[in-house]
């Protein structure tokens, strides 16, 4: 695809005099796990699992529950974010909720996570949608909540994918699991997010989609009366191979600029799982190897909006995560919608 009218947009300056930061961490992981040779075997697919796992780099995924909405896995992490700092659901000023579908098209999942966590106070609930990327430009949101008054604010990202996917289409089927991670953001006395920069290219619009109503003309059911649902299309992603180095090139320059940190200052980069070449591409373009970085996508699969709540809640339980580390974070998503933060511990 030929880029020469595209143009990275500039990042300009933030002026902002209050600061917030992450004050804890939580997640949830079902207990139910499906390996790609149990998926290959259940639909009785022409493809070996050490090919797909080598390709795509998912060998196993958890799957919520049957009766389980992505609210219902909203809410663990939630509800153990909120404990974990004692604090009580009234006492939030919001809460954002990034997800795929959602409990419902209307009313917003947030509301119905607000309700599920006990509020009785009408604080504001709501979505920011947009796949993976959603989480870090909710948490780039929510620090200019927070420098205009707000004091706490919940992140809660992730939910049910895997019931929503093409069962025989090799680029979804093996990609996608389930789960959810929120954070707890709060005033801060110093600056934590040190700098942050999006864009969005559309010229790449039609390289993952999800249907909107038209998903419901493709509902059929299996042999075993279960529901069957083609809601996401991924096209092939090397088409935007080279956007994704140019991009993610952009990205750190446009964040160095602004904190004045180089990748050497910086001790762990956290990407987005698209899938297994996607985030080495990253990576490599980077400059950075695996000892600094962290990734789930094998054991967790892609988890859309929770894979970066994920790693850093990871981060946090393991000690991989430690006060005054540096951390690089970077997104894309659907659109191509993308961008980066830095982060101070």
């Amino acid at each position: 695809m030929n880029l020469s009218n595209f143009c990275f947009p500039i990042n300009k300056k933030k002026k902002l005099t209050k600061f917030c930061k992450i004050l804890t961490s939580a997640s949830y992981i079902p207990d139910t796990v499906i390996t790609t040779e149990e998926i290959i075997s259940k639909y009785q697919l022409p493809f070996k699992s050490n090919v797909i796992i080598k390709t795509i780099g998912v060998e196993k995924r958890h799957l919520a529950k049957d009766q389980q909405d992505d609210s219902d896995l909203l809410y663990e992490a939630a509800h153990q974010c909120l404990t974990n700092y004692e604090l009580e659901p009234d006492s939030l000023t919001r809460i954002i909720v990034n997800k795929y579908l959602g409990d419902n098209l209307l009313p917003m999942t947030a509301s119905r996570l607000q309700s599920k966590l006990g509020s009785i106070t009408a604080n504001h609930a709501f979505d920011v949608d947009g796949g993976a990327s959603s989480f870090l430009i909710t948490m780039d949101l929510a620090s200019r909540y927070i420098a205009t008054g707000d004091e706490y604010i919940l992140i809660a990202s992730g939910g049910i994918h895997n019931r929503l996917i093409n069962k025989t289409d090799p680029r979804v089927a093996f990609l996608f699991g389930d789960a959810s991670a929120s954070l707890l953001l709060g005033p801060a006395t110093e600056p934590h997010i040190l700098a942050s920069y999006f864009f969005s290219n559309h010229q790449f619009y039609h390289l993952a989609t999800a249907k909107g109503m038209e998903f419901l003309q493709n509902v059929t059911w299996d042999e075993d009366q279960s529901i069957f649902f083609d809601t996401y299309q991924l096209d092939n992603w090397k088409i935007a191979e080279d956007f994704y180095r140019s991009a993610t090139r952009e990205i750190y320059l446009k964040l160095r600029e602004e904190s004045g940190l180089t990748i050497e200052n910086i001790d762990l980069v956290l990407a987005t799982e698209n899938n297994a070449p996607i985030r080495a591409l990253i990576l490599e373009t980077l400059g950075v190897d695996e000892t600094k970085s962290i990734s789930l996508l094998r054991t967790h699969g892609n988890t859309m909006s929770a894979m970066l709540p994920l790693l850093l809640d990871y981060g946090f339980k393991t000690g991989k995560l430690q006060p005054g580390m540096i951390i690089l974070l970077i997104a894309f998503g659907e659109g191509i919608s993308g961008g980066g933060l830095i982060y101070k511990v």
